[in-house]
């Protein structure tokens, strides 16, 4: 096997690029589209992802590697862009161990689709134990979500936003559900971000009001608290 090479996962060229436009994105309190446009370009968002799904094959060491190689030209860039790496790595997880659910991530990742992490919510300190945000089930299996969660990085940019809400209507409830929307009128991102140095995540706060997860993007149904399932400990 040849030697893990950064650069050639994230070249010199690339990176220079990156960093000529930190300061401005910061500045400007604006999103880094011309460094999301590159890293897609340059299959980045998909390094996580099984060569034989489209991506890179890469592991974890290595992604984290090629992160902190991306930080040190835009940590605000790395940050943002670190949001989707975490559904990518969970995908992995599933992967390696042989749990299905979530090839739609791998696959998606590899054609282009940017993947944010919709958990975090004001005042909720169980995290993936425990969400605010309500899980409403429709009769064709899918989900509908309503509720705010806050410090939702690259909020200009994702096309799926994977999430969590408490399912407490149906029959086994209270039931946490696990799930990815689409960016649809249904999901309002509110201009609130403004914090220095790492404006470039643009981490604003998602309004979602009965955002809908189709039945085939709901990944997991578990009981609330600490949970063995991969979703949760993986």
């Amino acid at each position: 096997m040849s030697a893990f090479d950064p650069a050639a996962y994230l070249s010199d060229e690339l990176l220079e690029r990156i960093r000529s436009r930190a300061a401005a994105v910061d500045a400007e309190n604006r999103f880094p589209e011309e460094d999301l446009a590159e890293l897609k370009d340059a299959g980045y968002l998909s390094i996580l992802v099984p060569r034989e799904r489209g991506g890179a094959g890469l592991g974890l060491a290595e992604a984290s590697v090629l992160q902190q190689r991306l930080a040190t030209a835009a940590p605000a860039t790395a940050l943002a862009i670190n949001m989707h790496l975490v559904w990518t790595g969970v995908a992995k997880v599933f992967s390696d161990r042989g749990i299905p659910g979530l090839e739609f991530v791998q696959d998606g990742a590899a054609a282009g689709e940017v993947f944010a992490f919709g958990i975090s919510e004001a005042g909720n300190d169980l995290v993936l134990f425990g969400s605010d945000t309500g899980a409403e089930p429709r009769p064709d299996g899918s989900y509908a979500f309503t509720g705010t969660k806050i410090f939702t990085s690259l909020a200009p940019a994702w096309t799926q936003l994977g999430l969590h809400g408490l399912d407490t209507t149906s029959p086994d409830g209270p039931q946490m559900v696990y799930a990815f929307v689409p960016r649809t009128d249904a999901v309002t991102t509110r201009d609130d971000w403004d914090t220095v140095g790492m404006r470039g995540t643009q981490s604003r706060t998602t309004e979602l009001h009965a955002a809908t997860a189709p039945a085939d993007r709901v990944v997991r149904r578990v009981a609330p608290g600490p949970n063995p399932d991969p979703i949760v400990f993986g």
